[in-house]
């Protein structure tokens, strides 16, 4: 009676023998084990550093979209927006002043709209300063005037304060340049900031991968050996490795892309109750998340491409 074991090693080994050159090296390495074992520093804990990699360089991405939106709106509302203070003069008294502004800006060309705020609008433009229920009625508040102009054709700003605080001393015209320029200044600075921690993030994955592929090669040094002996090409021990990463990178990024979604989405249910100066927590608009779905792919793409050139430097050495 044949032995089952031997017969089926037999048919085993002639079916190896059908097989091609890179099929039956396929095969030796699935009959021994990976170039890059999935239990080693290339394995699972490599796919959790791609993942957190991917994250931070997600949420500093949506970061950097959203502050860009967010700047260039409020950019747009100063450029078209004018304000009118009002400050007590023995000459005249608010209310007079308030009508002698209004009648100015009537018939200023450029003006699309002059309206006088009440003190209910000047408490709530103060209260995130000074907290809910700390403007009360004893408080001095002055009185404002909410001018919009046509950004297309403005008026003359210097002309047009001087004409105010002649009709109405105690007026002061103000333009919102400055505000409008520091705001500029900052929401660059902090767009600059986010592109740099993506700068960050691309080195580091790149030293990470780096790092795990030499140390696989070193750790599976008598698979490359073997392989090597029986004539597998650098080439062909590469395009394992590259396979492997491929995997590797796509798994790691797609984990980061959903936790850096779902961190998106929680700042959207908390945004609708508190928010942050320039970063919004009203999570990411939803125009902007197609443009984070490149991010796992790069991730892919730097792993595969770190892998290669470190591969193919690293068996020179080893071999």
């Amino acid at each position: 009676m044949a032995d089952p074991a031997a017969a089926r090693r037999s048919a085993h080994h002639e079916t190896a023998e059908r097989r091609g050159p890179g099929e039956r090296l396929r095969a030796l390495i699935v009959e021994t084990r990976s170039v890059m074992p999935a239990a080693g520093a290339t394995g699972l804990p490599l796919i959790l550093v791609v993942a957190a990699m991917c994250f931070l360089a997600s949420l500093a991405l949506g970061t950097a979209l959203t502050v860009g939106h967010t700047s260039a709106e409020w950019a747009r509302e100063l450029s078209g927006a004018l304000t009118v203070e009002v400050k007590p003069s023995p000459a005249m008294s608010q209310a007079d002043q308030t009508d002698a502004v209004l009648n100015v800006l009537s018939g200023t060309q450029g003006v699309l709209s002059a309206r006088a705020l009440t003190s209910a609008d000047v408490a709530g433009l103060l209260e995130p300063w000074l907290g809910q229920g700390n403007v009360t009625e004893d408080l001095p508040l002055p009185h404002l005037v909410d001018v919009r102009i046509d950004p297309n054709s403005p008026p003359d700003f210097d002309a047009l304060a001087e004409r105010i605080a002649a009709a109405a001393p105690g007026a002061r015209l103000d333009t919102h340049r400055r505000w409008h320029a520091e705001l500029i200044r900052t929401a660059h600075s902090v767009e600059w900031l986010a592109y740099a921690v993506l700068a960050v993030v691309a080195a580091t994955t790149i030293a990470i991968v780096t790092f795990a592929t030499r140390a696989g090669l070193s750790a599976n040094r008598e698979v490359v050996e073997v392989l090597n002996l029986i004539g597998a090409r650098d080439r062909f021990i590469a395009a394992e490795i590259e396979r492997h990463f491929l995997h590797l990178g796509l798994r790691g990024g797609a984990i980061g892309l959903a936790l850096s979604v779902a961190t998106f989405l929680a700042l959207g249910q908390y945004g609708h109750a508190t928010s942050l100066f320039l970063v919004p927590a009203s999570g990411l608009r939803p125009e902007f998340y197609p443009a984070l779905l490149p991010v796992p792919l790069i991730a892919a793409l730097v792993a595969l491409v770190t892998a290669r050139l470190t591969v193919i430097r690293t068996l020179h050495r080893l071999l």
